[in-house]
């Protein structure tokens, strides 16, 4: 696979359009995923997503080939957000998937009653809200993307030890916060 798709990034970077499409078709579905838990909007998501493989195949020629492709794709994902939160300046917490679903569950045990989950999530996303950005992009990618610390940090531009630090602190904050409705 990852010789597939080093040969595919080699024909895009030489102007296969359809290398590139067949690339966009191998990343697309976690591209997506990540622009939803990002933005926490569909409409968001998919002019996030649709700005990242415009970029991509703008700069596909820049790719060096030092790091995976997808942490590559990642990174545009992540600094494109960051750039247009910038002009929009908010970042509300992910809602419910569309099938009812909610990857924020997984930080929590399974509440006995429907009430108990309701009221637990609603503390989740409103203590997940005030995390700073950093913390909350790596949050988000550590637990909702099951990244290593590794591409994570290569997907940020930061060191290890940094990615650490923000997931550190980003669980502390939540801990804390959420220290009510913690089972025994």
């Amino acid at each position: 696979m990852k010789n597939d798709i080093r040969q595919l990034i080699q024909l895009a970077q030489a102007g296969d359009s359809e290398a590139f499409h067949q690339l966009v078709a191998i990343h697309d579905e976690k591209i997506m995923t990540l622009a939803y838990q990002l933005t926490q909007n569909k409409y968001d998501a998919e002019d996030l997503y649709q700005e990242v493989f415009i970029k991509a195949y703008k700069s596909i020629s820049k790719f060096r080939f030092q790091s995976a492709f997808y942490t590559w794709l990642y990174r545009i994902t992540v600094n494109t957000f960051y750039n247009l939160k910038r002009t929009q300046n908010k970042m509300p917490i992910q809602e419910a998937l569309e099938d009812g679903s909610d990857p924020l569950m997984n930080i929590t045990e399974k509440p006995e009653s429907t009430s108990d989950r309701d009221e637990i999530m609603k503390a989740v996303k409103a203590a997940a809200n005030q995390l700073p950005d950093k913390q909350r992009t790596a949050f988000l990618l550590k637990h909702m993307q099951n990244l290593k610390i590794r591409e994570i940090s290569g997907i940020m531009g930061i060191g290890e030890g940094t990615v650490k630090k923000y997931l550190f602190r980003a669980m502390e904050k939540l801990r804390n916060e959420l220290k009510e409705y913690r089972y025994a």
